[in-house]
């Protein structure tokens, strides 16, 4: 076994990783300044991506809130499938690859922030990360290293996909100088097909996600693209958020936003009207909606879900009730 595949399987068994990847830090050099992992880490040779799933109880919690209107089961998805697993699990777990990095092989490691509670910047008000990890205050885009590392590619919402779970995953990187083998980016089957699927679009409740055919721009990674949605970040908060009594969850929420496509100064104002919430980890959470994340049809989401009678959606019928 060589160096690569101990440290890989190091990541899969001890720390109990679903999946694991190696990209080259080259493969994000036209990252923004500041961003790149060899401004990061000086001498940084690799980037390595690692992940778990979402376990399937976790997600359909999240159904049972949103089909059932049973609330308090809410509590479950925001707990292990947004605030305490990124925040807790993949940060320590970052931790100690990088740690076990430097003490088995002398390299030097840098575990990158991940999670909505790592976030300390933002341009305007708190934002789901997948809408953009630079205006989080993160310092990576772990997305496009996962692509690179060869774990999946983006989908049209902007949210990561892997061919197994779709975009119901954590994910988490380490920098290193360690010069290891990399991965290929994906280069599988295309995972989204928004002119023939469009059930996050549909979906949308603020109508962020445009249909295909709509604003798109490119998301970019060791010579592989991919055409995603350009995202409506403004209205992707209004539901996220909760900025309206629609998409409140186990605490009220006042009405505090009209329409779907508010202004910056319009969310600031907004946001510093919004009442501490004292239920979640994050007092202003962004789980109200994640609608793209749950019912996207990548990963086998009609066999996990459809089938077992865990949701009621059906993807074919790109209709919602909720």
């Amino acid at each position: 076994m060589n160096l690569t595949e101990k440290l890989k399987t190091y990541i899969r068994n001890d720390c109990d990783m679903d999946m694991v990847g190696i990209a080259p830090a080259s493969a994000l050099d036209g990252e923004p300044e500041g961003h790149r992992p060899t401004e990061l880490l000086p001498g940084a040779k690799c980037v390595i991506v690692f992940g778990r799933c979402l376990a399937d109880g976790v997600v359909q919690a999240a159904f049972r809130a949103l089909e059932d209107k049973n609330i308090p089961a809410q509590s479950t998805y925001a707990a292990y499938g947004h605030d305490l697993a990124p925040n807790f699990l993949l940060v320590n777990d970052s931790f100690n690859i990088a740690q076990y990095i430097e003490d088995m092989f002398g390299a030097v490691a840098m575990p990158v922030p991940f999670g909505v509670q790592q976030s300390t910047v933002w341009d305007n008000v708190p934002a789901p990360l997948f809408t953009d990890p630079y205006a989080q205050g993160m310092p990576l885009d772990v997305g496009k290293a996962a692509m690179a590392a060869g774990l999946g590619e983006f989908g049209w919402s902007n949210r990561f996909l892997t061919r197994e779970y779709g975009p119901r995953q954590l994910i988490s990187a380490v920098i290193t100088t360690l010069e290891l083998e990399c991965d290929a980016p994906y280069s599988g089957e295309q995972l989204c097909r928004p002119e023939e699927c469009g059930v996050c679009s549909a979906l949308c409740p603020t109508h962020a996600i445009p249909p295909a055919g709509g604003p798109s721009k490119t998301k970019s990674a060791a010579g592989k693209s991919v055409e995603v949605c350009d995202l409506s970040v403004n209205s992707c908060i209004v539901a996220s958020m909760a900025y309206r009594p629609q998409f409140q969850g186990r605490a009220p929420v006042p009405n505090l936003i009209e329409g779907d496509s508010p202004s910056d100064e319009e969310l600031r104002s907004a946001f510093s009207k919004k009442p501490l919430n004292g239920l979640s980890v994050e007092h202003y959470p962004r789980y109200f909606c994640e609608r793209c994340l749950l019912y996207c049809p990548v990963g086998e989401w009609k066999k996990r879900f459809r089938e077992t009678g865990l949701s009621s959606f059906d993807p074919e019928s790109i209709s919602f009730d909720g």
